[in-house]
């Protein structure tokens, strides 16, 4: 990706300064946000950018309309930021934001117009290493999850779905606020598409690894797309050969790639149905990568969009991943609402951020979603092939929901 916005400004806070400590000076502002990509394979190609101030921010729209106000910013070439949250039940709110902070070689610098970054703490920060919710209660078992993964494979069996994401949420009483949270997911959990989401009613913390999609426009007014769907997990191993190998096993896996061929085929006719035809490509395929509590398969699809086939277009086509859906789209979203016990919200949705000539995006999987100070929930779950073991996607939920509970699953 090329650069993004322009840092120009003033070095605000020293490069040792981390997103996790920037999300907790800019808390107590109006709707920031912070991205935070564990590695060059987030984000803009790894870059971090913290807004705290938008110039404007709109509730209660449609995903698609919240892709037409997230093109304006890419279209434009004013240096703005749009970020969106669009959850899984299809309402967004876009924020707007004109000036922050990005993190370059020598420090956090400004770009656009930017009020003064608050003072920053002067003592390093320390993980508490606790769970991070207390009284913490699943609204689905382990029986009852078994029970429905038996169910899914029998209306697999029936031809009624190929693969179906079947998850539950975790609620508790958060031990700390939001902000300490992100720097306690970064900490045990970073991954890629990591980023926090500040709001007085609900905020989130996301120690994401999964980009939705991302978007560039060069210079000739071509614009590529590429979308890269995660299935496939094994924990990691305690010294680096058992670690290896689990990697290994992964990847070797018939079921694990049986399942991800089919999110990834469901992701190509997707991204297809907005793209020149013969464009969609997939490249890399199979590709284990580590998290630092797990292993995961993940693939990248690409293509060329069509030159009339706008923002809004590609998010209808696309939204929700299916890698949190399943296959065919809609008759497995149609089981999900059957089959889960509650709404899914901002989990399994998008974090969409848009800056002039590109957007990215990061599927809101690992991610603490607050309701207020008092409550907050985490999403976990599974995607249900055939040859699916109840008790094995069981405990690929609890190791998912390692980051929040301290506990993993065991195989």
């Amino acid at each position: 990706m090329r650069p993004v916005l322009s840092a120009h400004g003033p070095v605000l806070a020293p490069a040792t300064f981390t997103a996790g400590m920037l999300a907790l000076v800019l808390s107590p502002h109006r709707r920031p946000v912070v991205l935070a990509p564990s590695d060059d394979r987030g984000w803009f190609g790894g870059t971090h950018i913290a807004c705290w101030d938008p110039v404007s921010v709109i509730e209660d729209v449609t995903p698609a309309e919240a892709a037409e106000m997230l093109e304006e910013v890419m279209r434009g070439a004013v240096p703005l930021l749009a970020a969106a949250v669009m959850s899984y039940e299809g309402s967004a709110e876009v924020r707007t934001y004109a000036g922050g902070v990005l993190l370059a070689p020598d420090g956090w610098r400004a770009w656009g117009v930017s009020p003064d970054l608050p003072a920053l703490p002067q003592q390093p920060l320390q993980p508490v290493g606790a769970p991070l919710l207390e009284g913490a209660v699943g609204d689905l078992d382990e029986r009852a999850f078994c029970a429905r993964v038996q169910d899914v494979r029998e209306r697999i069996a029936a031809g009624d779905v190929y693969v179906l994401n079947l998850t539950y949420r975790i609620t508790g009483r958060p031990v700390l606020d939001s902000a300490h949270a992100f720097v306690e997911l970064l900490e045990r959990a970073g991954g890629p598409m990591s980023a926090w989401w500040g709001d007085s009613h609900r905020s989130l913390a996301s120690a994401s690894p999964e980009r939705f999609c991302a978007v560039e426009r060069d210079d000739s007014g071509i614009t590529r797309a590429w979308i890269e769907p995660i299935k496939g997990t094994r924990p990691r191993g305690a010294n680096p050969l058992e670690d290896a190998e689990l990697a290994q096993k992964l990847a070797d896996d018939a079921k694990e790639r049986s399942e991800h061929v089919m999110v990834v085929d469901l992701e190509r006719n997707d991204l297809g149905r907005v793209s020149v035809a013969g464009s969609v490509r997939v490249h890399p395929m199979f590709e284990v990568f580590a998290m630092p509590y797990c292993h995961q398969l993940v693939s990248r699809v690409r293509s060329t969009l069509r030159a009339d086939a706008t923002l809004a277009d590609l998010v209808e086509s696309t939204f929700p991943c299916g890698s949190v859906t399943g296959a065919p789209k809609l008759a497995a979203m149609r089981i999900i609402g059957e089959l889960e016990m509650s709404p899914r919200g901002a989990y399994t949705g998008a974090l969409a951020v848009a800056v002039p000539g590109q957007l990215d995006s990061a599927v809101l999987i690992r991610t603490l979603e607050y309701a207020g100070p008092e409550t907050a929930r985490w999403g976990t779950g599974c995607g249900i092939t055939i040859d699916s073991d109840p008790k094995s996607e069981w405990c690929e939920s609890l190791l998912k929901a390692s980051p929040v509970t301290g506990k993993g699953g065991s195989r």
